[in-house]
């Protein structure tokens, strides 16, 4: 089927009655039989409307994985092909007020459905539509400060945008399912969703997660270790690099959690993550792999005042003092961390513990500050 350059998008009589009232009058629209001439003159006088019955067909119910009903508006009794793929699936009439609906197989994601409206010697075919997943989907990066958010939802529905529980923007996809929406500036911790509807119909999206724009390791990043994880934007492609070579490839999910396998880490080689969603991309900082032990750099004499050492990359050290915790810290990309301490005394003693997300825990060996 070829698009015809002439396709004229409404009948809005309301709007262009007086144009064309000695032709057809505005009760006369709806309800009687419409001749070949009668649609040729309505084509050439429609130059813009704001009613959606479109003399060359709209579809009015969602286009998504798995349906077998297509329902639509055209020119009254006129004659509507429905084509999938370029395949001629179904054959109806529509009804004096253009409605029309007609059974098909089930519906695939990326089939193409478009219609040809027939009557006389008169024809029209309609916009193509992209058949999409139910659920509607957010593809854009979703990180603090982005003001547009976009994806992909049922074709020509109803897309609601909902941040943070509350209604930011209402908008229309396209015949392909893309829609595009601007929103306030989204806050860290901030959660996304996406209603799309069609009349009695509707699918929401995913709770997403607002992230940082640069993505995290929250995982031990550890001598030996084989597993990595961390925080990055959500559905977003994490390419994990380790001492400058590409190790793999994951996704994050709506929440921006991800995880990769790895070969076995190995002391002193740097880890850092890229972040990506179609042409957009961040990078982590740079870490640095440590022993699993918990090493201190510093000697603990009598009258210090701090303690220093090594831990996993992100990690939180407590350090304890004769039994009792005196400081916790938070070491940085490189696993170094530094606690101050009440004035020290010989004889005590001093351990260092590490966690992660309450999973991972590394202690350190006990040590006896000397004079």
């Amino acid at each position: 089927m070829s698009v015809k350059k002439g396709l004229v998008t409404c009948l809005a009589i309301a709007a262009v009655c007086a144009t064309f009232q000695q032709t057809v009058h505005a009760d006369e629209v709806s309800g009687k039989q419409y001749t070949s001439s009668t649609v040729n003159q309505l084509v050439s006088s429609v130059k813009s409307a704001s009613d959606e019955t479109s003399l060359s067909g709209l579809v009015s119910s969602p286009l998504v994985v798995g349906a077998t009903s297509i329902s639509g508006n055209a020119v009254a009794n006129a004659k509507v092909d429905v084509w999938v793929n370029g395949s001629l699936k179904a054959t109806v009439y529509a009804d004096a007020k253009g409605n029309f609906t007609v059974e098909v197989p089930a519906l695939a994601k990326g089939q193409i459905v478009q219609l040809r409206s027939t009557l006389d010697d008169w024809s029209a075919d309609s916009n193509r539509y992209e058949v999409v997943e139910k659920e509607p989907v957010v593809l854009t990066p979703l990180a603090v400060g982005e003001t547009k958010v976009s994806g992909i939802a049922a074709p020509k529905s109803k897309v609601d945008v909902w941040v943070a529980g509350a209604l930011k923007a209402t908008v229309q996809a396209d015949e392909g399912g893309i829609w595009v929406a601007n929103v306030p500036a989204l806050e860290v911790g901030n959660t996304v969703q996406v209603r799309a509807s069609m009349g009695d119909w509707y699918a929401d999206s995913a709770r997403y997660e607002v992230t940082s724009k640069e993505p995290v390791v929250i995982t031990a990043l550890v001598a030996d270790e084989t597993r990595i994880g961390g925080v990055a934007v959500p559905n977003s492609k994490v390419d994990v690099w380790v001492g400058g070579l590409l190790m793999a490839t994951a996704y994050a999910d709506e929440t921006g959690i991800w995880n990769a396998d790895i070969p076995a880490l190995v002391k002193n080689q740097y880890v850092q993550i890229r972040s990506s969603v179609g042409k957009w991309y961040a990078d982590s900082t740079r870490y640095q792999v440590v022993d699993k032990t918990l090493d201190l750099l510093i000697s603990l004499k009598a009258g210090g005042t701090k303690v220093a050492g090594v831990s996993a990359p992100g990690s939180t050290v407590n350090v304890w003092i004769d039994g009792a915790i005196e400081a916790t810290v938070t070491t940085d990309e490189t696993g170094i961390w530094v606690a101050k301490v009440p004035a020290l005394t010989e004889g005590q003693v001093v351990q260092a513990k590490a966690n992660i997300g309450g999973y991972w825990y590394a202690e350190g060996a006990s040590v006896t500050v000397v004079k």
